[in-house]
């Protein structure tokens, strides 16, 4: 697993998930945040290590010990999670862990987050999700609820404030002091009604009759 700097917030957990499993890790839709030895990414001005998508990675099977999906299953296109879910398993050593993350489906921060207005992302319900994994073959090992009101208002400052600005001047724009460090204190407290829903999969094992 790469060596990383410090994280706060829903970062610092999936870290610390991910951290749970050695040898060589792959985030699929990284974005600018690389977690993993091998970041993917479908938008190229991410710089991710390779540019692919979750339909389509590059990669010949179990190849990987870890792979991180972290907070990308709600921007799919609905009913493709099927498709995403096998072609990671196909990159998957059978010993290997999944590490997911996705937006819990709970009214305020789904009232209060800008990406379901501007992209239509479609947060999970634990049980919604729950089926979706094992649904496709998967074991849930773990599964963790946590984060607050924080984490949302982090988020709508800066799709409303912090985004803008820096587009405007050409260079990143810090968020509020100690927002981040608020937003972190709150995943140390686990909830059903947290902010994002945490999970660690394996592979179920292929049966042979």
């Amino acid at each position: 697993m790469v060596s990383r700097g410090r994280t706060l917030g829903r970062l610092r957990v999936i870290d610390q998930l991910a951290r749970r499993s050695d040898g060589f890790s792959l985030s699929v839709g990284s974005k600018s945040t690389k977690l993993a030895d091998v970041n993917v990414d479908p938008n190229k001005g991410a710089r991710p290590d390779i540019v692919a998508t979750v339909f389509h990675l590059p990669f010949g099977p179990e190849l990987f010990d870890t792979i991180l999906f972290t907070d990308v299953l709600q921007y799919l296109p609905v009913n493709t999670e099927s498709l995403a879910f096998s072609e990671m398993k196909r990159c998957l050593k059978r010993s290997g862990h999944l590490v997911l993350s996705v937006p819990n489906a709970i009214g305020v921060f789904t009232l209060l987050d800008p990406d379901r207005w501007l992209l239509g992302n479609h947060p999970y319900t634990v049980e919604k999700i729950s089926r979706i994994i094992v649904g496709n073959g998967w074991r849930i090992e773990h599964l963790t609820v946590s984060g607050g009101i924080w984490e949302a208002i982090g988020l709508l400052i800066y799709y409303l404030i912090e985004y803008p600005l820096s587009r405007i001047l050409r260079r990143e724009v810090p968020g509020p002091l100690g927002l981040s460090e608020m937003a972190d204190t709150q995943y140390n407290r686990m909830s059903g009604s947290g902010y994002t829903i945490f999970m660690v999969c394996s592979r179920k094992r292929d049966i042979f009759l």
